[in-house]
């Protein structure tokens, strides 16, 4: 899986072009010019980006990240997704939303979420608005809004939404740029100010198959323990869920140890939220030439399951046997991408290092893959019989058809 992921950036600076934070936009490839036919689609993208590929302080730091999302998407719960904190949600309305999508938008603004409103440039349009009081930003168009109306647009916004931070969109030029200053705008973005960049990174993606599983589990009333079977079944969506729980503890230090714990702190809205993003991205990718890695992964947590049972590590034992493999199915240095993700310390010195009683049996089904008896002996001194046939079982409950592959 080394193929590549694209996210465009552009800032957001006020009058002292300080950095005030980064709208996000869909890149299919390098080119800047990139985009995607369906809006919705690319708001998916993007978030599956910003949230599953980057992690929002790599992307935004300490500033803020503003996503363009429909109304339909926020009534469909997408944004649940997203942690409240350092995100907004910008917000079209060509025409007044009806009761319900307010109801929506309105809980969602009580549950913390910021909205801005986006392309304005009428002033009927902005003194009808449904959104207006509930955003905490109007970004008003300057190439399409007519210069004598300006003024009036900024004052009805802060009149209707005390507190509104006004942004000049478009800005293509030092004149145009002092002349919003003058009008009274708090914020600027266009050519002027910068160009998108192009971000790129090697791809992280989860299986497609494994992506439908997720959503399946998820539907309709939830047996968490069959979510968690499922995660554990592919070591690219065990990697993903965690690369999840890091997006939404976005400024906080979260770390945890299996995937039970992970389930846990996103819950099950969040989960359904994953689950919808992977189903739609177009970075999954089929099984295909990573099944013996995901095979490896599956059979790995399977003996770790018995030479841990009866300890409280098995849950743990299970998540450091997937993401033992994540650098064969991602291509990439081990230490690194668990560097991505919020693990405890233990976890990261049993995967890496073979510490504490984790990584003593995770080294054990290693030296059973090799069939390397002396290094079994050493570990587990007169038993090697015995685990090996405990590694052909494994092998036979989670790959029946294949025969057993070798580190």
């Amino acid at each position: 899986m080394t193929s590549e992921v694209f996210l465009g950036r552009q800032r957001i600076v006020d009058a002292d072009r300080e950095i005030f934070g980064y709208e996000l936009l869909y890149r299919g490839e390098s080119d800047p010019g990139t985009a995607l036919g369906d809006p919705d689609a690319a708001t998916r993208s993007v978030m599956e980006r910003v949230f599953l590929q980057w992690g929002m302080e790599q992307v935004v730091g300490d500033r803020f990240g503003l996503v363009n999302a429909s109304a339909s998407l926020i009534v469909n719960g997408l944004h649940e997704m997203m942690p409240p904190e350092g995100m907004i949600i910008e917000v079209c309305e060509p025409e007044p939303f009806d009761d319900d999508t307010v109801d929506v938008l309105r809980r969602a603004r009580m549950g913390g979420y910021h909205f801005a409103l986006d392309n304005v440039s009428r002033l009927g349009d902005l003194e009808r608005s449904e959104l207006l009081p509930l955003a905490s930003i109007v970004k008003i168009e300057l190439t399409s809004a007519h210069h004598l109306e300006i003024d009036r647009l900024i004052r009805v916004a802060r009149e209707r939404s005390p507190g509104v931070l006004i942004v000049a969109e478009k800005v293509e030029s030092h004149d145009e740029f002092n002349r919003c200053i003058d009008n009274g705008f708090d914020l600027f973005q266009g050519y002027y100010i910068s160009e998108p960049e192009v971000l790129r990174r090697p791809a992280r993606p989860a299986t497609r198959q494994s992506a439908v599983a997720l959503g399946i589990a998820l539907d309709g009333t939830v047996d968490v323990a069959t979510v968690e079977e499922v995660v554990a079944s592919d070591a690219s969506l065990t990697f993903r869920l965690l690369t999840t729980v890091n997006a939404n503890a976005f400024g906080l230090d979260r770390r945890v140890a299996t995937i039970d714990e992970a389930i846990a702190l996103l819950g099950i809205g969040k989960l359904r939220s994953l689950a919808g993003l992977l189903a739609s991205s177009n970075d999954t990718v089929d099984n295909g030439a990573h099944a013996n890695e995901i095979d490896r992964g599956a059979t790995r947590a399977e003996m770790m399951t018995v030479l841990l049972d009866g300890t409280d590590l098995v849950r743990c034992g299970v998540t450091a046997a997937l993401l033992s493999v994540v650098d064969r199915l991602y291509d990439a240095a081990l230490a690194d991408l668990l560097g991505e993700l919020p693990l405890s310390d233990d976890l990261v010195g049993a995967v890496l290092h073979g510490s504490g009683a984790v990584g003593h049996a995770l080294d054990v089904v290693r030296a059973c893959e090799r069939r390397d008896l002396v290094a079994l002996d050493d570990l587990a001194p007169g038993r090697h019989d015995e685990l090996m046939s405990t590694y052909e079982q494994a092998v036979a409950a989670t790959r029946p058809t294949s025969a057993t592959t070798t580190t």
